[in-house]
């Protein structure tokens, strides 16, 4: 079996009981020797190759493609990207191409340092507006609740940060929805 994972690849994916082979110490000859012998006791074996295939002898690993295919091991391919060309040549020897997209980074859609700003300087509506568009970002209430009463203490205003730690809890003894209570405190200020 052919196994080729590309992109941003999580360690500890493969099988456990997994052989890593430096490819740069490995001549074709003996991985067409690995791939084509049996183990002693009839287990398979799974060998894993990290960035082969956009190496300098990636047509070396790509002619022994039907070879990897009809083995009895596991070869396992890792590469950051693989071009269309040698993806094309895989798929057609009839190997899994397995692609991890990459995961970007949510971006907070909403200003943190305007909204802690605004309760710094006890502006009502800018302090509501940034709340309103925190909460339509996504961001948890007990997040946004937390960075007011860091900022709170962070300005030696014991009155609002007590407030906001009461809101919090009394949210979660059940006198309302923590989002709406922070709304109440924002138009309150």
């Amino acid at each position: 079996m052919l196994k080729i994972l590309v992109g941003n690849l999580p360690t500890g994916r493969q099988e456990k009981q997994k052989e890593e082979l430096r490819w740069e110490d490995v001549s074709a000859e003996e991985l067409a020797m690995l791939a084509s012998t049996a183990t002693l006791f009839g287990g398979a074996r799974s060998f894993v190759l990290t960035g082969a295939l956009g190496g300098e002898r990636q047509e070396e690993f790509l002619d022994l493609a039907e070879v990897f295919v009809e083995s009895p091991h596991t070869f396992v391919f890792e590469e950051e990207k693989l071009l269309k060309a040698p993806t094309t040549q895989l798929q057609k020897a009839g190997a899994i191409i397995e692609t991890e997209k990459k995961v970007e980074k949510k971006e907070r859609g909403f200003d943190s340092f305007g909204l802690t700003s605004a309760l710094g300087t006890r502006d009502r509506k800018k302090l509501w507006l940034g709340l309103v568009q925190a909460l339509r970002a996504g961001e948890k209430p007990e997040a946004l609740a937390g960075l007011l009463a860091w900022k709170a203490r962070q300005i030696k205003n014991a009155r609002l940060s007590r407030e906001l730690v009461v809101l919090y809890h009394d949210s979660h003894r059940g006198a309302g929805e923590l989002s709406l209570l922070l709304e109440r405190f924002a138009l309150q200020l």
